[in-house]
């Protein structure tokens, strides 16, 4: 008979194999338990992985039971202690006649990562073999139990596909051990706030397991909800509410309750991140019941443990939400109910403790016990360092104790604890800081407390010299983002570096593990460590450091244009103030919860002020404001006169009485400020509606936009090399869809094309032509490039319009040749694209696809970033006319375009912040480009603060919608027309 243990044992050397052709081995007794029903069981062995078991059961034959009955009792004896811990969701049993034998098949799929698993059974002679393997090892299980399997393999694949209810697909164990690598990697790297780390490496588990299974499988949509997480923690909503409307039916359809539980616990988790504590609060107590479901009514194993310790964690979310809506009674209960319920998980992540260890020290300071708080929260920084070294997770916590002090008004000690924070920061990537303004609100807040009690200028100034790099160290994830991308996309031109970036990523994951593998085992009681297999992982971390820094240090070397845009480098203080002039002030802000931060930097000294508002009034104000530049019908809106006074009030007022002799303000914003010309603002109570009238901030100063104050330095430093022998390249009125009628159609025709433009996806490929030519036209654009060009005496300029506008064509130029390159063309954002991920500007596209991105009219920042400019000036004329009508503003990433264009060498930006109409327009830069061509020495935000005061004067364009859109994005001084004749 086939099915005797002698056959069994005869095949444990034969040759197996799966579907995909990988051979298999039957190896060795795994270790059974003394309880254990089995008295053989081996490993399968696929590709050097264990993929599955192969086992023997001995039973008492009953003569009165059928075979069948016989098999079926065995099989239930034998089929508990096989699926014990092994996290599968079984459909019935069936029949698998095979060679006149009876085959006992129990079709399956993993609750982990929903990979088809298969059960088979036979019996004989007293004895019952069962096999257990992924259903791509179908030959194999068939061959262990030793039945034949000389089919093709088309015709075992179809038989193995047949015994589900539902069509599966069938990869090979190599890609599952890599999809499985790769997840954990990815959820390991979103522990440490690793957050770019953890999207690339869950864009490449997504990768491998859609190209198998598809985007509707449950398992992709466990992975969307994962990078939902992601993106969320990276401050991009819209991408992140997108994942969760696709994946969440099918998980909600998911017959497995833990996946349904833990989408809950997601949902709570992102309502946190963007604010909404009232639908956080409801969905986390939602997550909270679902996980107490799945603990209360199941068996303890493995899987209810782990549930467990996903219900902890839901249950410190919970509690989190409950402090920030001021209940810090029952934040304080549920935190510790986390922390019992993860002490009855032992198995789960050790610095999943640290997470509720924070919450608790932040109850506890609540509370006001600041001894209680500052031993949580000092246990929750061992534990992150000893889990992960010093990194993000330490300086959260660090940053949270020093909270703790400030808060009790211990300004010292929160100084001290912020300089030990920050001094760790500097010596971390510039893109792996986890710091939002929040987290650095209580350092300035202790240091603008503790100078008032100080009458030393000198010492004064020294501790504002301590707020400056937490001015530059909190994250700007528009920004931010902006930049890595078109990091990441220069790699991709060059294999060498790209290999380099995959060594040190792949370096950086394995440390990781083996830095959580070490606190795992060292969080064990003490008879269950074992000082030898610590010593082997210190050893392996040991040797690991050096490679990293090694390949890191290599990529500086070979690749220091990578290297200079992916590592931002911090300037100092001085070297702000030695690069400003005596009329010149910078100023940065931190914008907070309920209160912001203003930093003020002249040559002759730096003051940091409290600002009485925080981000989300600002964010609020800033929208009114803007409500007040569109469009109603044939007219245009009211503007508040009132709210921009009361801005300029909260954002500028407290550093007025420092601004004495200044002429230029450099405003570096961030947040919703970075959607705001400043010159809007309105610096006297209004007392009439006259808009010609008004205190605009514009009379004042010339305003420059800057980046960063990294980019502002670059630019400062800067040698000028060689003279451009072209005055003006421009392109515009790119060709485009059907002209819509003027008004409200107009309008809605703009949005529909935007609408389309949601609907679409790029991805890694060249943009639909058909998706770009449904943006409105811009007609009116070709005469306002010719005004300019008139206005700047230039009959040579160079003008690429209508056919001649692509991007094939731009390519073609030798732009190192052009002082000034002028875009006027629409702009788009990322998300506005539903796969681009970077902003981007708009030219005529191609008849259909193109071959390749450069060729395919969307010219985007990572594209820019290539180009070898050394424009003096480059003009983007209604670069933010993006809009889906949602009222989203460009901000951060309108800057992380700026970066790319300064990246590719050009020297200053003058941008659009929304459509202004033709006319207005070219009168706007007519005057612009006519003061600078009559004054070479004028510099260009001068010579807009004299256009812009112009058109403030002419009662028709009065009004903010006509003047205020375009500002200037630089370092303030750069003069298109002079400079070169002395460089």
């Amino acid at each position: 008979m086939f099915g005797n243990f002698a056959a069994l044992a005869v095949n444990a050397t034969a040759e197996l194999e799966t579907l995909s052709g990988e051979k298999c081995e039957l190896k060795g007794a795994a270790q059974q338990s003394q309880s254990s029903v089995f008295v053989d069981d081996r490993q399968l062995l696929c590709g050097e992985l264990v993929v599955g078991r192969v086992a023997r059961l001995l039973f008492s034959e009953n003569r009165k039971d059928t075979g069948k009955q016989q098999l079926e009792r065995a099989f239930s004896a034998a089929k508990a202690e096989m699926l014990l811990n092994a996290q599968l969701n079984c459909e019935p049993e069936r029949y698998l006649p095979r060679d006149g034998e009876i085959v006992l098949a129990l079709p399956c799929r993993s609750l982990t990562d929903g990979w088809p698993t298969l059960l088979l059974a036979q019996i004989g002679g007293g004895t019952l073999n069962i096999v257990q393997g992924p259903a791509s090892a179908y030959p194999a299980l068939l061959s262990a139990l030793g039945l034949r399997n000389d089919a093709s393999r088309t015709l075992l694949a179809a038989e193995v596909r047949a015994l589900w209810s539902a069509p599966i697909v069938i990869g090979s164990q190599v890609d599952q051990a890599l999809i499985r690598e790769l997840w954990s990697d990815a959820r390991l790297a979103n522990s440490r706030f690793a957050y770019a780390e953890a999207e690339q490496t869950l864009r490449r588990a997504l990768e491998v397991q859609i190209r198998i299974f598809g985007e509707d499988d449950a398992v992709s949509n466990a992975l969307f909800l994962d990078m939902a997480m992601v993106v969320a923690n990276l401050g991009r909503f819209d991408e992140s509410d997108g994942l969760l409307r696709r994946a969440a039916p099918i998980i909600e359809r998911s017959p497995s309750p833990a996946e349904r539980a833990r989408l809950a616990t997601y949902r709570a988790n992102i309502s946190a991140l963007r604010g909404d504590y009232v639908a956080a609060r409801t969905e986390a107590g939602d997550a909270v019941a679902q996980w107490r479901v799945i603990t209360d009514t199941r068996p303890v194993t493995d899987d209810t443990a782990s549930a467990r310790g996903e219900m902890a964690m839901a249950l410190n979310l919970e509690a989190f939400v409950q402090m920030r809506s001021g209940d810090t009674t029952s934040a304080n209960v549920l935190a510790s109910q986390a922390l019992l319920a993860l002490a009855a998980a032992p198995a789960t992540p050790v610095w999943w403790r640290a997470d509720v260890m924070g919450v608790l020290g932040e109850t506890s300071l609540s509370d006001g016990r600041l001894a209680a708080a500052e031993a949580y929260f000092n246990a929750a920084i061992k534990i992150r360092k000893d889990a992960f070294g010093e990194g993000a997770g330490t300086l959260r916590m660090r940053t949270a104790l020093a909270r703790a002090y400030q808060s009790e008004g211990m300004n010292t000690n929160a100084i001290i604890a912020y300089r030990e924070a920050l001094t760790i920061a500097r010596g971390l990537p510039r893109d792996s800081l986890p710091f939002t303004d929040e987290d650095l609100m209580p350092l300035a807040a202790a240091v603008v407390d503790f100078s008032a009690g100080i009458s030393d200028d000198k010492q004064r100034q020294g501790l504002f010299t301590e707020v400056f790099d937490a001015f530059q160290f909190a994250r700007k994830p528009g920004r931010d983002r902006t930049i890595a991308l078109t990091a990441t996309r220069l790699s991709s031109g060059s294999d060498e570096l790209s290999a380099l970036l995959r060594r040190v990523e792949d370096d950086n994951r394995e440390l990781a593990r083996i830095q959580s593998e070490l606190a795992q085992r060292q969080a064990l009681a003490a008879d269950e460590r074992n000082p030898e297999t610590e010593d082997a992982l210190i050893a392996q971390i040991a040797s690991q450091a050096p490679r990293i820094a090694a390949s890191r240090a290599e990529i500086a070397a070979q690749f220091p244009d990578y290297q200079a845009l992916k590592e931002e480098k911090l300037p100092q203080l001085d070297d702000v103030r030695s690069r400003l002039r005596d009329d010149e002030a910078l100023v940065s802000f931190l914008l907070g919860r309920d209160k912001s931060f203003i930093h003020l930097v002249r040559r002759d000294g730096t003051i940091v002020a409290e600002v009485p508002a925080g981000a989300g009034d600002i964010a609020t104000s800033v929208k009114s404001l803007r409500r007040g530049l569109e469009i109603e019908g044939s007219s245009v809106a009211d503007f508040d006169l009132e709210t921009a006074h009361q801005l300029f009030s909260q954002l500028l007022g407290p550093i007025v009485p420092k601004l004495g002799g200044i002429k230029r303000l450099i405003i570096v914003p961030t947040g919703a400020l970075a959607s705001l010309p400043f010159g809007l603002l309105v610096t006297e109570p209004p007392y009439t509606k006259n808009y010609s009238s008004a205190a605009w901030l514009s009379r004042q100063f010339a305003i420059t936009h800057s980046p960063s104050i990294a980019s502002f330095i670059a630019l400062r430093s800067t040698r000028l090399v060689g003279k451009p022998s072209k005055l003006l390249l421009a392109v515009a009125n790119p060709l485009l869809g059907p002209l819509p009628s003027k008004g409200s159609t107009g309008a809605k025709a703009a949005r529909a094309g935007f609408s389309s433009l949601l609907g679409s996806c790029r991805k890694d490929g060249p943009a639909s032509p058909e998706t770009l030519r449904m943006l409105v036209p811009l007609p009116e654009t070709a005469s306002e490039v010719a005004a300019v060009a008139a206005a700047l005496n230039a009959p040579d300029a160079e003008i690429m319009l209508a056919a001649n506008a692509t991007e094939a064509n731009l390519r073609s130029k030798s732009l190192w040749d052009y002082r000034i390159l002028y875009f006027a063309t629409h702009g788009v954002l990322p998300g506005e694209l539903k796969c681009e991920s970077e902003p981007g500007l708009v030219l005529t596209p191609p008849a259909t696809i193109a071959a390749t991105r450069s060729t395919d009219g969307l010219l985007d920042a990572s594209e820019i970033a290539t180009l070898e400019l050394r424009a003096d000036l480059v003009v983007l004329s209604a670069c933010n006319t993006a809009s889906d009508g949602s009222g989203k503003l460009g901000g951060e990433t309108l800057t992380g375009l700026a970066e790319a264009f300064f990246y590719a060498g050009a020297r200053s930006l003058l941008v659009s912040h929304w459509q202004v109409p033709s006319a207005a327009t070219a009168r706007l830069m007519i005057d612009v480009f006519k003061a600078v061509g009559a004054n070479p020495d004028l510099s260009i935000d001068i010579a807009l603060a004299q256009a812009q005061l112009k058109s403030i004067e002419t009662p028709a364009t009065a009004h903010p919608f006509f003047w205020a859109a375009f500002v200037l994005i630089g370092d303030g001084a750069s003069s298109p027309l002079n400079e070169r004749a002395s460089a």
